[in-house]
């Protein structure tokens, strides 16, 4: 068998023989296997998932038909089908019937006129020229099925006609795929499978061009259609012949293969093979199999949606713990400050407590050793200034205190702090006071202005009001501390209106969001609240 080295090849192939059935056997279904990559063992089942890393599926078909088509549903838009060449082929033989040259006239795949039979399909015309070499003295023309073994399909030739191209007179060797001159067809059947070669007239009674038809189904065997060696008039070396003829085909390869495909993208697809008779009309059997491409994990939307929960769940703890670490450390340093505030102020209490107490018993002692009543007064006044100045102190140690910072110790020092301030001036004093049972702690702010603007308020009293009865009464409303501060005495006079106290007293309040309201009695005396809320 010749194969011309011109020829180009649809599909580089390396197919296995299939098999025909034996006589009285059904034939098999097509069957597909798939191979992964490089394995050799196939991947079972209809529906298949294959790992999205994959670099190269393989199908393998064995067909049940001769020829079959098929396409990947998803990637390929139309049927793949794998063909090769059958051949219309002019032969140049010596005196001795020698063959010297054969020139190939390849057929390739479908017609574009072919309709699924030879008697439906559109023949297209084709014109070839061909020298004849030196030494040949004649010609046979012939077709053959004869191109690889595995190639099936059909080849259908008529109105072949050979003619001179530069003789003058032209000269006829073939016309209408007849011997000039001769009604009878001289034309031979052979191959290794003549009966596959076959011949019709169209018009049904022999007279016109005679339709040349191969319908090779073997795929172990070929066929052949040749004029006789010595049938056709003699050529002349180095002239030049004219061939025409018209053909159709459909040819195909009729054996198991494999088709590859690389690096599918994520998706669905369908690997559908459809058996085709050997003319190439589909017979509506086949074989499917559905695959499925996963995507990447990285590429789906769960993954991006958890990597954003996650990265947002850890940006969230980081800036929790930064802001909780700054807090603490705010909270250390303020607490440090508050430490060493406390230390200091009893360091003062301490020594300097102790000194005024010294100079607190030196004035009683000198006011008492006395006969001076100037002289006693001046050391009354130290030993009254030097006491304050004790209390003082004493009152300061207390603000600084973190464990002062509840309702309990502030309603505890507010009741001493009102007590002793009127023992001083020697004035009576009414103090009612809720019982605290609940702990109610309490921010150092509101301690210190609660603190201050109770003893800005009965100082203010004490010096202005002329009173000799001040009255205290502390209860909890609701969310909010009330103090009520009642005197006896003359009521809000010039000197108490004009003096900075009151005023001091209300921005003191308003800095806790608290506010102080005072209260003027018809007949004697006045009235001051505080009110602000406890958390």
């Amino acid at each position: 068998m010749y194969l011309s080295k011109d020829l180009p090849r649809a599909l580089c192939l390396l197919p296995l023989l299939l098999p025909l059935p034996a006589a009285g056997q059904e034939a098999p279904s097509t069957a597909i296997e798939v191979f992964v990559d490089q394995a050799s063992t196939p991947v079972a089942g209809q529906e298949i998932t294959v790992p999205h890393d994959t670099t190269e599926l393989g199908f393998a078909v064995k067909p049940k038909s001769l020829r079959v088509r098929y396409k990947l549903e998803g990637l390929d838009k139309d049927w793949r089908q794998r063909t090769d060449e059958m051949n219309f082929m002019v032969r140049f033989l010596n005196k001795n019937g020698d063959q010297i040259l054969q020139v190939y006239f390849s057929t390739i795949g479908e017609s574009a006129g072919w309709k699924g039979s030879v008697e439906k399909s559109d023949f297209i015309s084709r014109r070839e020229t061909v020298t004849v070499p030196a030494g040949a003295e004649y010609l046979s023309v012939a077709m053959s099925s004869s191109g690889p073994a595995e190639a099936v399909g059909v080849l259908a030739v008529t109105g072949i006609t050979v003619t001179s191209a530069d003789a003058t007179p032209k000269r006829e060797f073939l016309v209408d795929s007849r011997v000039p001159g001769s009604n009878n067809l001289d034309w031979i059947k052979s191959g290794t499978h003549p009966s596959m070669a076959t011949t019709f007239h169209p018009d049904g009674e022999g007279k016109g061009s005679p339709v040349f038809v191969i319908t090779d189904d073997d795929v172990t065997a070929h066929a052949d259609w040749a004029t006789g060696l010595y049938a056709l008039p003699k050529v002349v070396p180095g002239e030049k012949l004219e061939v025409r003829w018209q053909e159709a085909y459909s040819i195909g390869l009729g054996d198991s293969f494999r088709a590859d495909y690389e690096r599918l993208p994520p998706g669905s697809y369908r690997f559908v093979v459809e058996d085709l008779a050997v003319s190439g009309t589909p017979l509506k059997t086949g074989a499917i199999v559905a695959l499925e491409v996963p995507r990447p994990y990285w590429e789906n939307p769960w993954f991006w949606l958890g990597s954003t929960v996650l990265a947002g769940g850890l940006a969230t703890l980081v800036g929790r713990h930064l802001i909780r670490r700054r807090i603490n450390r705010h909270l250390r340093h303020a607490q440090l400050i508050s430490d060493e505030r406390l230390r200091i102020a009893r360091d003062l209490h301490d020594d300097l407590g102790t000194r005024l107490s010294h100079i607190s018993l030196l004035g009683s002692h000198a006011e008492s050793s006395s006969t001076d009543d100037e002289a006693k007064a001046s050391f009354r006044q130290i030993t009254d200034m030097s006491g304050e100045l004790i209390s003082a102190l004493s009152e300061t140690v207390w603000m600084l205190n973190p464990k002062n910072n509840d309702l309990e110790s502030l309603v505890d020092f507010l009741c001493r702090l009102v007590s002793e301030l009127c023992r001083l001036k020697e004035i009576r004093c009414r103090i009612d006071a809720m019982s605290v049972t609940a702990n109610h702690p309490i921010s150092h702010e509101f301690r210190h202005n609660v603190s201050l603007s109770v003893k800005e308020t009965v100082n203010n009293a004490l010096k202005h009001s002329k009173a000799t009865e001040i009255g205290m009464k502390i209860q909890l409303d609701g969310p909010a501390l009330r103090i009520t501060i009642q005197d006896n005495g003359i009521g809000i006079c010039q000197t108490r209106k004009g003096g900075s106290g009151l005023e001091s007293i209300k921005q003191r309040m308003a800095s806790i969001r608290g506010k102080c309201s005072i209260e003027e009695f018809e007949k004697n005396g006045l009235q001051v609240s505080l009110e602000a809320p406890v958390s």
